[in-house]
């Protein structure tokens, strides 16, 4: 069992060496520092589990060097030694985040009772703060399970919620421009059934990663269902028709299954009002919607965009 590290500020060479001794003894890993100076010299307060600390040093005191002790580390206990008897005493020892206060002269066994206590008490705080660390990642995986589509990698529609109010609160402007890119793989249901479904699902991944790529920095890219994605543009929406056109061309350029598919694409761009946005994102996304269909009736492997949709 590792031992634990206590660090000893006292300035009294007798008090001192019998202190580390009496630790040494009892399993302990002592250090010992004739001042607060030389103490903040050794500097890594972290690796120090407790810290037995006299009140009357010379140059910073002992209630000083505590509140310079926990406003590094809170969580390092520090029993205060003392030979004062007074209220007063006490008192500011406690006020300046001492855990414990013990009178000079002390016995063995109760100072290493005191000690066990405080020892235990950070025990059960360190395990507590690592549950909740540990709590926190899992909130955290689930939080980004819930919002990723598991086949593609992308967003999935219960993260269109969540991108409103992080836009909502990135923008103080009454009115945001928006584009919104509906995608449909073409023939799709042709692929599932020539090369099977196991094929279509490596087409949907590599359409999602195509979208990811183009796409970049400038909005998100999620999967609106089956085998359609959804493209939302909120920086630099001069590129938009650009970034359209990458993720149409790419895809036609892919051969991630060694034969060529293709995708059609209906654009909108828009202003959306802040006092009104979940409203007009989704009529811009019906919007974008119904020109994906303008795109399948020209032939498909398109892009049909109207820049005048809410202007």
């Amino acid at each position: 069992m590792e031992k634990q590290n206590i660090l000893i500020v006292e300035d009294s060479r007798f008090h001192g060496a019998i202190t580390k001794d009496i630790l040494t003894k009892n399993g302990y890993e002592a250090i010992w520092a004739m001042s607060a100076e030389e103490a903040m010299k050794l500097n890594d307060f972290d690796k120090y589990d407790l810290v037995l600390l006299d009140v009357m040093l010379p140059g910073i005191n002992g209630y000083e060097f505590c509140e310079i002790i926990k406003n590094r580390n809170p969580l390092i206990p520090v029993i205060m030694l003392t030979s004062m008897e007074d209220e007063k005493s006490m008192v500011t020892a406690l006020e300046s985040g001492a855990d414990d206060y013990i009178k000079k002269p002390y016995s063995i066994k109760e100072l290493l009772a005191r000690m066990k206590v405080q020892l235990r008490t950070r025990k059960l705080q360190t395990e507590l703060i690592k549950k909740n660390e540990e709590l926190q990642k899992a909130y955290e995986t689930i939080k980004k399970l819930s919002i990723t589509d598991v086949l593609t990698g992308v967003y999935n529609r219960g993260y269109i919620k969540e991108y409103i109010e992080k836009l909502l609160e990135s923008r103080k402007n009454s009115n945001i421009e928006l584009a919104c890119g509906m995608i449909d793989i073409d023939n799709f249901k042709n692929v599932n059934d020539t090369y099977g479904h196991l094929t279509g699902d490596i087409v949907l991944k590599s359409v999602g990663l195509i979208c990811k790529q183009c796409v970049g920095d400038n909005g998100k890219v999620i999967r609106f269902g089956g085998e359609e994605f959804l493209i939302i543009i909120d920086k630099n929406l001069d590129k938009t028709e650009e970034i359209a056109e990458k993720i149409r061309y790419w895809c036609e350029k892919d051969r991630c299954c060694g034969f060529t598919y293709t995708v059609s694409i209906g654009l909108s761009i828009f202003k959306a009002d802040t006092n009104n946005l979940f409203k007009d994102l989704e009529d811009g996304i019906k919007e974008a919607d119904k020109l994906l269909y303008i795109s399948k009736n020209m032939g498909k492997n398109k892009v049909t965009l109207n820049k005048g949709y809410n202007l």
